[in-house]
């Protein structure tokens, strides 16, 4: 990483600290013959079914509006951060302990992180600086930037973003003991060549047994040209897992990433940080601590959009990418261990790109209860669906609600959710 300059500390530190655990290229090269070699790219299968009009007969969304599907229930959206760009957040679970406001860090595309506090209004207060600046060493291109937050067990920031060179690096920081801003130098645990700007995936979330899961993307081109969501020796078109070796020290920067207990043996030349895989871009991803259960948004490229839940005893689930695009056949061969998606829905009407969020848990509208909610990047409607993994979902809501440009959600420590809008800020849904 270069500088990144914490607020704190103002630490500047080397780009080449964290462990690069593939060359996705090479090891493709390797695995893998490319048809972009052999063919014109137009007669590639992936071009063709890329431009390929969709079939009749796919899943529909078939959302019921709010007030056909509950009578009488209302949502709002309450503004809650004014932050033009703002694409991650993510609550502090120990800042009451450190006797601080609720509240948190949020980062906008750039790689700037600011501190919020809430007030009595439930809107927040922003630090007036960025408590760490990583933009003069972060991509925001398509679809890179600062991409992904999460708080650790041992109450450390987590960060994924994209660095000047395109790889996609996770960092942990520090923050400082009354949580309202970050100290010293931050750590990069992990560095993952990208093959372009697209497809990085980039969620992260830490399990029940302080295990980190991290997606990444199959790396862009059409229809995964390369063939990384099948190709088992590479990071990307994945969701990785990881155990946090810190080795007996509290130093961040003396931790590792390593390959978590129980991942899969996917065979001798695999990965083995894998612990899913045939993804195509998933951009959001979410645990549902009340079930066990890890959900996976997956962009779709031509036809589908498509959510799987994943029980976290799973290891080595195949979502399918790019034989299946969802449960479409898309190209290649059929796969034998295709673990299809519990919730898809088609493109078109404005919905070209699912957004996932999580299961509301909160109490202000508990009739929301285990329902997941999301959103769509293009009509950035927000809709919620109650999905049984192997029975498939119930009615889809549209809770009448939308922001121009949705990219993500935020949780609090309540259950409440919040709506990430890359060009409005950070809005709270209320009743």
């Amino acid at each position: 990483m270069a500088t990144g300059a914490i607020a704190a500390g103002c630490s500047g530190i080397d780009d080449s600290t964290g462990p690069d655990i593939g060359n996705p290229a090479g090891s493709t090269a390797a695995a893998v013959t490319d048809p972009a070699t052999t063919l014109p790219l137009t007669q590639t299968p992936e071009y063709v079914a890329s431009n390929t009009p969709c079939p009749a007969g796919l899943p529909e969304i078939g959302a019921l509006a709010l007030a056909q599907a509950a009578p009488g229930r209302t949502v709002t959206l309450e503004p809650f951060v004014d932050l033009p760009e703002a694409t991650v957040m993510a609550f502090d679970p120990a800042a009451a302990g450190a006797g601080a406001l609720d509240g948190g860090f949020i980062g906008d595309r750039r790689g700037r992180i600011w501190h919020f506090a809430i007030d009595g209004t439930h809107s927040a207060v922003l630090s007036d600086e960025p408590v760490a600046d990583f933009s003069s060493n972060t991509a925001a291109q398509h679809d890179q930037g600062l991409v992904g937050m999460t708080f650790g067990p041992t109450g450390r920031l987590w960060i994924n973003r994209t660095d000047r060179h395109g790889g996609s690096v996770v960092t942990a920081l520090t923050p400082d003991a009354d949580r309202s801003g970050l100290q010293g130098e931050s750590a990069d645990l992990l560095v993952v060549s990208q093959t372009n700007a697209q497809h990085n995936g980039g969620a992260l979330v830490f399990g029940p047994d302080g295990l980190l899961y991290v997606s990444f993307g199959d790396g862009g081109g059409l229809g995964d040209p390369h063939h990384h969501g099948q190709n088992l020796s590479t990071p990307l078109g994945a969701i990785l897992r990881f155990a946090v070796d810190g080795g007996g020290s509290d130093d961040a920067g003396d931790w590792r990433l390593v390959p978590a207990p129980g991942n899969p043996d996917l065979g001798t030349a695999s990965d083995p940080h894998i612990w899913a895989y045939g993804a195509r871009n998933p951009f959001q991803i979410s645990l549902d601590e009340v079930t066990g259960t890890l959900w996976v948004a997956d962009v779709g490229q031509q036809c589908m959009e498509e959510v799987t839940v994943l029980g976290l005893d799973e290891a080595g689930a195949n979502l399918g990418w790019n034989s299946y695009e969802g449960s479409r056949r898309f190209v290649g061969d059929e796969l034998d261990d295709h673990r299809g998606p519990d919730f898809e829905y088609r493109h078109g009407r404005g919905l070209c790109a699912v957004i996932g969020g999580h299961v509301y848990r909160g109490s202000e509208l508990d009739w929301l209860t285990g329902r997941y909610v999301f959103a769509d990047l293009c009509g950035g409607d927000i809709y919620a669906v109650a999905v049984q993994p192997g029975t498939g979902p119930d009615e889809v809501w549209s809770l009448g609600v939308s922001t121009p440009r949705p990219v993500g959600f935020g949780v609090d420590t309540a259950g409440e959710l919040y709506v990430i809008d890359i060009e409005t800020g950070v809005w709270r849904l209320a009743g």
